[in-house]
């Protein structure tokens, strides 16, 4: 039990922090794929045509009958990922205390953001309001974008600077920071290319509109902020697996005796 409470929290040896890291990916994506093996035995499904969200989707022209395994992987993936996000910070303190902490409560907003995609999944049907399932889905899937996305170039941004003012991990290893920085050579050009695909003044617009508690506007201007994102399935594909990849990859080469308490 002690065990458990530690992992909990972060505070990981090295055999744990793999464990825990193989268990997220292995039982993160069984679960998405008996997901999709559900959807294909009713539903041709492809990446290039299909969102992953609509694997989690219970309208009849997608997955009602086992949309819940997406729902089931989604809540699992979020929840899993935050004691390595406490893990992340604990290693990055010995770069800037404030700054770990600032890094992990984006992350920590990215987790929640995609526990919420699987409790709220892109489905038609009101939940509450006029506001449908799918309305309240896109919002958090963009939240998990922004979370995410901000806490990425957060830690490149910390990385960096620490290399040349301070290098805090110099004596972790050989070239430790070209090994740190090999997560986010591969993560960001993805973002970077989702973003691309967002209308950012629509997005403006529509957290104006929410501002103003205009739920009717918000939603006409979130839905035409991410269409572009939307027409393009196999980039959010492409982001989802960029993030599992940055998370686990990060969290494996960071320097386990690094720590500042």
């Amino acid at each position: 039990m002690e065990t458990v409470k530690r992992c909990l929290t972060g505070r990981h040896n090295p055999a744990e922090i793999r464990l825990h890291l193989a268990l997220l990916a292995v039982g993160y994506w069984v679960l998405v794929y008996f997901a999709w093996r559900g959807y294909t035995s009713q539903h041709p499904y492809s990446i290039t045509t299909h969102t992953l969200s609509a694997l989690g989707s219970f309208d009849k022209g997608h997955n009602p009958q086992y949309y819940w395994l997406f729902t089931l992987a989604m809540v699992y993936c979020g929840a899993a990922m935050i004691p390595i996000i406490l893990y992340i910070r604990s290693k990055v303190a010995a770069v800037s205390e404030v700054g770990a902490w600032v890094g992990s409560l984006f992350f920590i907003m990215g987790c929640i953001a995609i526990i919420l995609t699987g409790i709220f999944p892109d489905a038609r049907g009101e939940v509450l309001g006029s506001w449908e399932w799918r309305h309240i889905h896109l919002r958090v899937a963009v939240t998990i974008a922004i979370g995410f996305g901000t806490g990425i170039i957060w830690h490149a941004v910390l990385l960096l600077y620490d290399m040349f003012a301070r290098g805090s991990f110099s004596d972790a290893g050989s070239l430790p920071y070209l090994k740190l920085m090999g997560p986010f050579s591969v993560t960001i050009p993805i973002f970077i290319a989702a973003g691309y695909r967002i209308d950012w003044g629509y997005l403006y617009g529509a957290l104006y509109a929410a501002v103003r508690s205009s739920s009717e506007e918000t939603k006409t201007y979130w839905e035409a902020a991410v269409d572009g994102l939307q027409s393009f399935p196999v980039l959010e594909h492409m982001a989802i697996w960029g993030l599992t990849l940055f998370v686990i990859w990060f969290a494996a080469v960071l320097p386990w005796q690094m720590e500042r308490d």
